[in-house]
Order: structure tokens, then C-alpha cells, then sequence
């Protein structure tokens, strides 16, 4: 790793930590990166002394905290960038559980095999269609299929490829994990990305609470879900929309409403119709 991209690093650490923990040292940066005390401690204040405003130093606290008119270099808006950070690190670093205190429900992956996966992203990057042996739960039997493949999605648990399908002449998605065989290329892609129109248009779905809740459970569900005026607006795409309905539990409707949580408006229901299976 180059000293650039290091130092880089370093300074996206150290405001995610002083961001998301309220307290930086050279204490963290020494166990992280293996610094000494001096090194941590500069790189601390090359932080400060490109933005001044952001860290004070606290006496109780020992570290450095953030301040009133703390203004964000680096993306810290998301918490789930900072366990990324982590996670991408935390293999390589003596990091123990109570500085690591988070854990992931793990589920059985979908079997994706890189020499499947190969010939997909040439595909995409060399705009191609290829044939490739393919089985579904209507044909659990690998069959040839010649797709014409422009991107990969990722639905929370399983990966898709978004193709146009020349058998059914249509832009279908495909589970990553059901390819198989040699893939053959078969010539440019005469069905591109730019021109799938489910996958270019644009819907804004609209959540909020469910109203068989009482007033006090709605404003928790609200809260939750940084609802304002009772209302979240997702931004999503046709293509995309029957996934996001996954990963919200909004693809069924649970009899109880502790259960529910959230619904769809009923305008957001009409919107999104014609593109579910």
C-alpha cells in the first residue's frame, strides 16, 4: 500500500472514530495500524490542521472529541460505512471483541463460483452475449441460454445478473449461483443496458407506519425509519423494486401489526403493480 492511500486511510479512521464513538487518541491508531505513539499522534494532528474546527481536545476524556461545528471531510453519515471500515480491517488487526462488539447473522450464501462469474463480467465490461448453461426451478435441467448480461445485483442474499434473455427476448434477472458449464461468447450485445427500460425507470415508493398501530407505536416505527410528516420516500427503480419489497418485509402481509410495521400508501401500491412477478 502506498504511503498516500495509507495516510488517506488513517484519516478516514480517525473521523469515523471521533464521529461514531465520540473519542480519538493515539491509543487507537497504535492498535489499529501498529504506530508508534509519536506516529499516531502526528497523524492526528495532520487531521486537526486541515480542518481545525472539527476536534478539541478533552482533558476528562483523554482524546480528542468532536466539536460543535464538526463538518465532515469523509462519508459519515452511514453507519454502516463505519462498520465497513472495520470489517475490511479487522481481520489484519489485534482487535479484541469489546473493541469489536459487533456481529452478523450468518446465512448460507448461494454457491457463486468464479469461473462462472468471469466470463459474466467480461461480458459486461466487453458488452458481449455469451451462452452459458443455465437451470431454474422450471427447468432444473442446465440448459443453454444465450444472455446478453449488463450488470450484477446484490439483494441481501443471493446475486442476480440483470440480461436481456434472447430466448425469451426480454430482460430477465438471473441467480448467479445457477450458471454452469463453459461459457461461449457469441458476439457484440445487440440489447444493452441503455436499453432496458425497466432497469432505467425511475419510482419513489412510499412507506409508513402501519395504522393498526396505536399513535405512541407509530411514532417509534417513524422514528426508526427517520420518517418525516409520518412518511419515508424510497427511491428505487422497476427493475430493483420487488427486491427492496424483500428486504423491507413488505412482500407479504403479516395478520398482526406488531409484526407488519410498515406498509406501502396505497398510491405507492398502484405505482409498483405492473412490475411485480
Amino acid at each position: 500500500m502506498n504511503k498516500k492511500l495509507t495516510t488517506l486511510e488513517r484519516q478516514i479512521y480517525i473521523e469515523q472514530i471521533v464521529w461514531w464513538e465520540g473519542r480519538i487518541n493515539a491509543s487507537h491508531l497504535c492498535a489499529y495500524f501498529g504506530l508508534s505513539r509519536q506516529a499516531a499522534s502526528n497523524e492526528i494532528k495532520k487531521y486537526i490542521s486541515a480542518n481545525p474546527n472539527n476536534l478539541t481536545y478533552d482533558a476528562s476524556l483523554k482524546g480528542h472529541v468532536p466539536t460543535e461545528l464538526f463538518q465532515a471531510v469523509y462519508d459519515t453519515s452511514q453507519f454502516s460505512n463505519y462498520l465497513r471500515y472495520f470489517q475490511s480491517q479487522h481481520n489484519d488487526c489485534n482487535i479484541n471483541q469489546q473493541q469489536f462488539p459487533f456481529y452478523e447473522v450468518e446465512v448460507p450464501m448461494r454457491n457463486v463460483c468464479p469461473q462462472f462469474v468471469r466470463p459474466i463480467l467480461r461480458a459486461i465490461r466487453e458488452n458481449q452475449q455469451i451462452d452459458i448453461g443455465y437451470m431454474s426451478l422450471s427447468a432444473p435441467e442446465y440448459l443453454d441460454r444465450i444472455i446478453q448480461p449488463h450488470a450484477l445485483i446484490f439483494d441481501g442474499l443471493r446475486w442476480h445478473v440483470r440480461a436481456y434473455c434472447n430466448k425469451n427476448q426480454a430482460y430477465r434477472d438471473f441467480s448467479l449461483s445457477r450458471f454452469n458449464g463453459v461459457a461461449v461468447f457469441e458476439g457484440p450485445a445487440t440489447n444493452t443496458a441503455a436499453m432496458d427500460d425497466i432497469w432505467h425507470h425511475q419510482l419513489t415508493i412510499t412507506i409508513k407506519p402501519d395504522p393498526r398501530l396505536s399513535p405512541s407505536q407509530q411514532r417509534v416505527i417513524a422514528l426508526d425509519y427517520q420518517m418525516e410528516d409520518g412518511e419515508k420516500h424510497i427511491i428505487t427503480t422497476a427493475a430493483l423494486v420487488n427486491y427492496l419489497l424483500k428486504r423491507l418485509h413488505l412482500d407479504s402481509y403479516q395478520n398482526q401489526a406488531e409484526a407488519q410495521q410498515i406498509i406501502l400508501t396505497p398510491e405507492s401500491q398502484k405505482q409498483i403493480a405492473p412490475y411485480l412477478p
